[in-house]
């Protein structure tokens, strides 16, 4: 879906091109104002600094960048970090990246998280459905993971993820039965959570729930939401995204505007600033700051819009425009003189969406998810120095580099997210 990706030898290269001398800590900044749609349900605060741990599910930095981009986009004035420690293979005792306590003491506690989620099963079950002796592990596993990870980052917040599924609904399973297994992971997972207080979310239903839409609508392209059983494509990982999002308390919000087309007056705003309204000889015209984006959804694609039949995305991503009283039978809206679609007054009296719209609002939303897509590359490149290349003498020196090109690359995210004033105009056919 258009992602931007880039190798770590290219990222090496640009970060060893840079002459300057680059410190390791995110450059000072004055902080921004709290967003005005940043309340005190939504679990993320500024200055938060996320940390995603998990095996090659989270590794694939596809739902992780998606909560980046949903936080960037919504909430555009919050200053907040990401960090990505997901490791292919990876289980709660660790993997090829090293053990348990390497991985956390070496992945997570430098970074200084203030929130850590924490998805690990896929690999644990080891994909089989021998049940007893693998749990028992896990379990064992699980709890000291979270006693190191509680040891070494004692106020942070801690979301734990039931295991996203394994695919038996597409297509014939490999594995008869393994997602029971990761059910019953899951499970574990939960009850840990209300025992130590900590927030829990599930991957595992809503994906398995829009595999089960998908089949009834266009089986073929159900089965492109988990290709090989186990790996999500990124519509699969959007629906994780919106999970982990919900949870979190995301307002389903980027503006509503309610309009009276007779009297060309304002009934109601939210999440915008809405100016110079008035009658034109056709319709109206006003101008709108919205205070947040649409996400970037790229809504040509064919899985895009598959993606918002068969799940409840669409509820988070809620841009809309109402206007009541109108005169003629259709209109055309416009913004910045581009045209974005022809309504009826009917369905303009209900209220359109605009986020399932291109308006230059998604244009710039997408050049939000570019930078994303190229901070997550800057970060695979720092995390990929820090675990395999340790015993490099360079690597330090080429680690701060990249580290501090991450930190260059969010402050150009967070001046690309901020909002801008569009012109607005209904026009009758």
């Amino acid at each position: 879906m258009h992602r931007v990706r880039h190798t770590l030898f290219t990222v090496l290269f640009l970060a060893l091109a840079v002459s300057a001398v680059f410190c390791q800590e995110p450059p000072l900044t004055t902080a921004p104002a709290a967003d005005k749609m940043a309340s005190p349900t939504f679990f993320l605060k500024n200055g938060d600094r996320v940390a995603f741990y998990g095996d090659s599910i989270t590794a694939q930095r596809l739902y992780t960048n998606q909560v980046e981009d949903f936080v960037l986009t919504r909430y555009p004035s919050l200053n907040i970090t990401f960090f990505n420690a997901g490791v292919s293979g990876d289980m709660v005792t660790g993997g090829r990246a090293g053990k348990m306590k390497t991985r956390v003491d070496r992945d997570l506690l430098p970074d200084r998280p203030t929130v850590v989620t924490i998805m690990l099963g896929m690999n644990d079950g080891r994909y089989t459905t021998a049940f007893k002796s693998n749990f028992a592990t896990y379990a064992a596993g699980y709890r000291k993971l979270l006693d190191r990870i509680k040891a070494g980052l004692p106020n942070a917040r801690i979301t734990l993820i039931e295991p996203s599924p394994y695919d038996e609904i597409s297509r014939p399973s490999k594995i008869p039965g393994y997602n029971d297994v990761l059910l019953r992971y899951g499970q574990f997972v939960a009850t840990t959570a209300q025992q130590q207080g900590m927030q829990v979310v599930d991957f595992n239903h809503p994906l398995t729930q829009a595999l089960r839409a998908g089949m009834l609508l266009n089986p073929s392209l159900a089965s492109l939401l988990i290709p090989d059983h186990i790996h999500p494509s990124e519509s699969g990982h959007w629906i994780m995204a919106a999970a982990l999002m919900r949870a979190w308390g995301v307002s389903p919000i980027v503006s509503s505007v309610s309009l009276d087309g007779i009297n060309a007056t304002l009934q109601n705003a939210q999440n915008t600033d809405v100016t110079a309204l008035k009658k034109t000889a056709t319709g109206l015209s006003w101008e709108q700051e919205d205070m947040a984006l649409p996400l970037p959804l790229y809504l040509s694609d064919p899985m895009t819009q598959f993606l918002l039949k068969i799940s409840d995305l669409a509820t988070l991503d809620q841009q809309m425009l109402r206007v009541q009283h109108l005169l003629a039978a259709s209109y055309t809206l416009t913004i910045d003189d581009r045209k974005v679609a022809s309504f009826t007054r009917q369905e303009l009296a209900d209220g359109v969406n605009l986020a399932l719209y291109e308006t230059p609002m998604l244009h710039q939303a997408w050049k939000v998810d570019d930078d994303t897509d190229n901070q997550a590359a800057l970060d695979r490149a720092h995390f990929l120095l820090i675990t395999t290349r340790q015993q490099s003498p360079d690597v330090a020196a080429a680690a701060g580099i990249v580290q501090s090109l991450e930190y260059e690359m969010a402050a150009e995210q967070h001046e690309d997210a901020q909002p801008k004033l569009h012109a607005f105009e209904l026009t009758a056919n």
